[in-house]
């Protein structure tokens, strides 16, 4: 396979031309063991005759329950070796979700780990379990997949607005798309890739396969959560060159740890709007790193436009222009052209758009419609409001529906308005993602009218949601009203819902006051990040509205007032003030400052810290 005929290729020939040509390269770095493109080649091929023992082949698609790994990566190949197309399942999706994503999709194999089989569902087909041996055919040379351009690659899962998400099906052609001949970065086997993102947002595919279909090193972030000071000090270490980051993480690294982007050469964000501050002071800071606004939805594969900074940011970082093999239209209502300068809704066409929707013929057919410039071809409609600025540049303005982006997770608030309006202990529920309830943090707020008496219906709404929803689309605020006001058409009138202010807890567990001013200072720290008036040392973080970014931030407020590093896994562990601090007595056993309870508060208690302004969590 050559670069002349990229076009005409599939992920599996171009990663097949790069074995052949650096056999002995590095693919993947894990865990500080090295493996080659030749040594991933022929484990993968392994479990590609295996799956197809099992009745793996073109179009057939395979549940991929798994952390960052060798055998993560080793399972992607493997899967597309034989044919068939991956679907990647959270470690925190609730069982019900899980089963319907797979049924839905018709996946009849699911690979996992030993550390994960507990978490996995009664399902209908097959489990493999990537930690043992399997038995493979006797077969010589190389496998044949049986796949084209257009066959299907992966199925990435979305929020959907009726109460189901919606699985996007992007064919192979896509990916190598993004990939190959890329004019918004250097894709070159020169570069040292870091994969950091979740399998289930498709800015992984080009992590993975921008690296491994371009002879490049690969290096796979160890599994669990992660402190920024954690990701600092890797990219360091792994001298990252090539990083893409959501647009919370990007600022945070800015803010805090601006020293580690020292060796990048390419430095990639997306998936809310970027702060023109951050991006500014990364160009100063670097003015020969290649700093890119990365902006496309998962039905055109990961990228439609991207902005190369190359020059200090105005009022707004500009979305771009359109990638390779991607035509962009700026449209009005009738999908005529808008005049130049004009703002409209932003459509996609070429070979990035995905095939549809799994099993959803009529959104598909509502959202991937004939494109009237180029007969044949379909374009999709993304939903946003654009314009061209006077450099042919995109801008980015808005939705024109109710979608959001909260902490860099793509979130159709009606899907979780639908999961609460299911129950019985409500008569009505409005979903809203709010930027005036904490500073400069994107919120989601659920109002709920009850059916019924009011007593507890917060607790039991939240443990409704754990087991019908991940934790990102879980609210960090429930409204409690006697009724929704109206509009004069007698619409919920969602401008008049009142924003929340400094909210009282709303944990399950019976209140316990801090009982040391250790545990005073963490209650304030806590109740800082999460707008709560107080909490109690046994409320669980992420049971009253906490996610894993706000906890980055916890920990570096930590790390600032207690000179303690905290490691992030232990912090999601012990998730209560009581925890943390017999959790920071044991990294630091003699803190001067902090007596026994009942004793004057220490400095550091007495100081108490202002709530760090940070940009919106990732979920």
């Amino acid at each position: 396979m050559t670069i002349d005929n990229w076009r005409n290729a599939t992920i599996t020939d171009l990663f097949d031309e790069q074995v052949r040509l650096r056999p002995e390269a590095t693919a993947l770095r894990f865990d500080g063991v090295d493996m080659s493109y030749a040594e991933l080649d022929r484990r993968a091929d392994e479990l590609a005759r295996h799956l197809r023992a099992l009745g793996v082949g073109t179009e057939s698609v395979v549940g991929l329950f798994v952390e960052r790994s060798f055998e993560m990566i080793i399972a992607l190949v493997g899967i597309l070796k034989a044919g068939g197309a991956y679907l990647p399942v959270h470690q925190n999706e609730p069982p019900e979700r899980f089963r319907y994503m797979l049924e839905q999709a018709q996946a009849r194999v699911l690979l996992t780990h030993d550390r994960l089989s507990d978490r996995v569902p009664e399902i209908d087909g097959t489990v493999v379990n990537l930690d043992h041996a399997w038995e493979t055919a006797p077969v010589a040379g190389p496998i044949e997949p049986g796949t084209g351009p257009d066959n299907l690659a992966y199925i990435c899962y979305t929020s959907g607005s009726t109460g189901m998400p919606k699985g996007v099906a992007v064919r192979h052609r896509g990916v190598v798309r993004l990939v190959q001949d890329g004019d918004y970065a250097s894709l070159t086997a020169d570069e040292t890739f870091l994969q950091f993102c979740s399998l289930r947002f498709d800015p992984s595919a080009f992590e993975i396969w921008g690296s491994l279909l371009n002879g490049a090193k690969l290096v796979v972030y160890p599994p669990g959560t992660v402190a920024m000071h954690e990701l600092a000090a890797f990219l360091e270490k792994e001298r990252i060159t090539t990083l893409w980051l959501t647009t919370g993480l990007f600022h945070r690294l800015v803010d805090d740890h601006l020293d580690s982007m020292a060796g990048l050469r390419q430095m990639l964000g997306g998936g809310e709007p970027l702060s023109p501050l951050h991006m500014n002071t990364l160009h100063r800071a670097y003015p020969d790193l290649l700093i890119v606004n990365g902006y496309g939805p998962t039905e055109d594969t990961c990228f439609t436009s991207c902005h190369v900074i190359s020059d200090l940011i105005g009022d707004s970082v500009p979305i771009g222009r359109a990638v390779t093999d991607t035509r962009l239209y700026v449209l009005d209502e009738h999908l005529k052209p808008v005049p130049e300068g004009e703002w409209g809704l932003l459509y996609t066409s070429g070979s990035g758009v995905a095939r549809g929707y799994v099993g959803r013929p009529a959104l598909t057919a509502e959202r991937f419609v004939p494109d009237p410039f180029v007969p044949g071809e379909r374009m999709y409609s993304i939903g946003d409001v654009v314009r061209l600025d006077a450099h042919g540049a995109l801008e980015f303005r808005g939705r024109i529906d109710d979608q959001v982006k909260v902490d860099g997770y793509r979130i159709e608030p009606g899907e979780i308005a639908a999961a609460l309006s299911g129950l019985p202990d409500l008569k009505e529920a409005v979903v809203l993602a709010r930027d005036d309830v904490m500073p400069g943090r994107k919120v989601l707020v659920a109002y709920v009218v009850p059916n019924g008496p009011a007593e507890g219906l917060v607790p039991r709404l939240r443990l409704a949601l754990h087991h019908r929803l991940p934790r990102y689309m879980h609210p960090s605020v429930i409204v409690v009203m006697e009724e929704f006001p109206l509009t004069l058409g007698s619409k919920t009138d969602r401008r008049a819902l009142p924003a929340p202010t400094h909210l009282p807890r709303t944990a399950d567990t019976p209140y316990v006051a801090p009982r040391t001013p250790l545990e005073e200072l963490l209650a304030d720290l806590l109740a800082d990040a999460l707008a709560l008036q107080e909490i109690g040392i046994d409320d669980e973080f992420f049971e009253i509205g906490g996610n894993s970014l706000m906890a980055m931030d916890l920990l570096a407020r930590i790390r600032t007032v207690l000179q303690v590093d905290l490691p992030a896994a232990e912090f999601f562990e012990a998730a209560t003030v009581a925890g943390l601090a017999e959790l920071i007595e044991r990294y630091v056993p003699d803190l001067p400052s902090f007596g026994e309870a009942g004793t004057q508060s220490s400095p550091a208690a007495a100081q108490r810290p202002v709530p760090a302004q940070v940009g919106g969590p990732l979920g």
